[in-house]
């Protein structure tokens, strides 16, 4: 089977192609991680400040 040029550069591109959507997947993935931690940050970050106001109407109340 005679492979020319044009096949070679097609097989290339092909390639390329694949793992430049590998790449973005992986990209994504990561970014979505990212975002995941920074979230659970947040989270974490309210919940202390609900417990702060919770402690201080317990606080109050008590007085």
């Amino acid at each position: 089977m005679d492979m020319t040029i044009g096949d070679v550069f097609l097989q290339l591109f092909m390639m390329a192609f694949l793992l430049a959507i590998v790449f973005v997947a992986f990209m994504v993935a990561k970014g979505l991680r990212v975002r995941r931690i920074q979230q659970r940050e947040q989270d974490k970050q309210v919940e202390e400040k609900l417990d702060q106001i919770i402690e201080k109407m317990n606080q109050s109340s008590k007085s």
